[in-house]
């Protein structure tokens, strides 16, 4: 463990009383491991892919399992998406709330993913899931991690708090604010977390967050659901944040009763400490009473495709609905124009007026392509093919590459026994 800073120490004793003894323990044991399951990718396979991994225990929630002493992001069923790792309290937030059906959904601090991934899964295609990330690098990022977990149904955008609230206005039935943070629930994790913590940075944090649920306060609709939640210990980022919600027109919603067994109920929301569950998470739910901004009326609908570009994609894969921005073609998740990194599935790109399919194609949609090479997880070829070498199959054209079963990327048959790799680079690997 790393020497935690005195007065970090001097809060944590303060807030934990006679259970800091177990706290500190608690931080010498390793880091909880845990992973939530893709539902556009597993469907009804969740039993198959729980068995392939192996050693996983059923968290009391959906889709979500401790992980053993196996290395599940090392297995082919981690590259096809059907699983996101991530540790098990921090999917407490998007595992608590309840997402009506056919809901408008934001992720307003989206970055890598792991929580949008939850949240899509459970919508399970229906309704909108609206992914922000205000750091461009990082909302490249949680594009790949959405792209790779095979959701449809997302947008992803790359604005400030200000501009997404300016862009949808009260759009939202659901809100959720992972919001930035001192990182006092990594420390267990990330040496780095222990190495930036000051009490200068908790009240600049603190500060912060109250900036991003202003802005997630317009975004959402009266009676609506805001989901708080933080990484962190301190009152000030913390339960002064839902106190200055309370203030504003919210009421606080009760979880689910499982909710109480894993955490601390603070009055204002729940904490969960390593020596208890998880590595450290906070999170509370509210309900809208205040008044609403009126939804922004989106006026530029997108441009669908021209019938002979449809039917240049129809020879790769069987849909309708698609649309057109430039020299790219998707599916979209939302019908409009609007700036943002993803919107529904990227199908690919005009080049010379012929379409070159994109991967995310093929990772969302490959079980629908016309032409697919499923390969066993023990095959040589599927090493081969993750290494981004060419394989051997009688195939002409485009095809859907699958690894037992799960879509995993693309290529592209000469008809002559070989197919030559289109797996993305920065996803490779040199052994496998």
């Amino acid at each position: 463990m790393a020497n935690l800073p005195e007065k970090f120490i001097t809060r944590m004793k303060s807030t934990l009383g006679s259970s800091y003894a177990d706290y500190e323990r608690a931080m010498n044991e390793s880091p909880s491991k845990a992973l939530h399951l893709s539902s556009a990718v597993v469907g009804d396979r969740e039993d198959y892919v729980v068995d392939r991994v192996g050693g996983l225990q059923k968290l009391p929630f959906p889709l979500c399992y401790a992980v053993g002493e196996g290395r599940p992001a090392s297995l082919v069923y981690h590259a096809v998406g059907a699983y996101y790792i991530q540790e098990p309290s921090a999917m407490l937030p998007v595992a608590s709330v309840d997402i009506p059906r056919g809901a408008k959904v934001l992720d307003m601090c989206a970055s890598p993913g792991g929580k949008s991934s939850l949240l899509a899964s459970r919508m399970k295609g229906d309704g909108l899931l609206v992914s922000n990330e205000i750091d461009r690098a990082r909302a490249l990022v949680l594009r790949e991690n959405l792209v790779r977990t095979g959701h449809m149904n997302t947008v992803i955008t790359n604005m400030r708090p200000t501009a997404v609230a300016d862009t949808f206005g009260g759009f939202f039935d659901v809100v959720l604010v992972d919001a930035p943070c001192s990182g006092e629930g990594m420390f267990r994790k990330e040496a780095e977390a222990v190495l930036n913590w000051s009490e200068a940075n908790v009240k600049a944090c603190a500060h912060r967050q109250k900036e991003i649920v202003k802005s997630a306060d317009e975004c959402l609709k009266e009676g609506g659901t805001l989901v708080y939640s933080t990484c962190t210990f301190s009152k000030e980022e913390d339960e002064e944040v839902v106190d200055y919600l309370l203030s504003i027109g919210y009421e606080l919603i009760s979880p689910p009763e499982w909710v109480e067994k894993l955490g601390v109920n603070t009055g204002k929301g729940y904490k969960f400490y390593p020596h208890i569950f998880g590595e450290g998470q906070f999170f509370a739910l509210l309900r809208k009473t205040g008044d609403s901004r009126p939804p922004v009326r989106m006026k530029k609908q997108l441009s669908r495709a021209s019938s002979a570009l449809q039917k240049a994609v129809s020879e790769v894969v069987t849909i309708s609905g698609v649309c057109q921005k430039d020299d790219m073609l998707f599916l979209p998740a939302l019908g409009f124009d609007l700036p943002c990194l993803m919107n529904g599935v990227l199908l690919g790109k005009t080049e010379k007026g012929r379409f070159i399919p994109s991967h995310n194609l093929f990772s969302a949609l490959g079980s629908q392509c016309i032409n697919k090479l499923d390969l066993a997880p023990t095959d040589p070829s599927l090493s081969a093919y993750l290494r981004g070498e060419e394989i051997s199959a009688l195939v002409h054209g485009w095809c859907a590459v699958l690894a037992d079963g799960f879509p995993l990327g693309g290529g592209k048959g000469s008809g002559g026994g070989v197919v030559k790799n289109h797996y993305p680079k920065n996803l490779r690997k040199t052994a496998q």
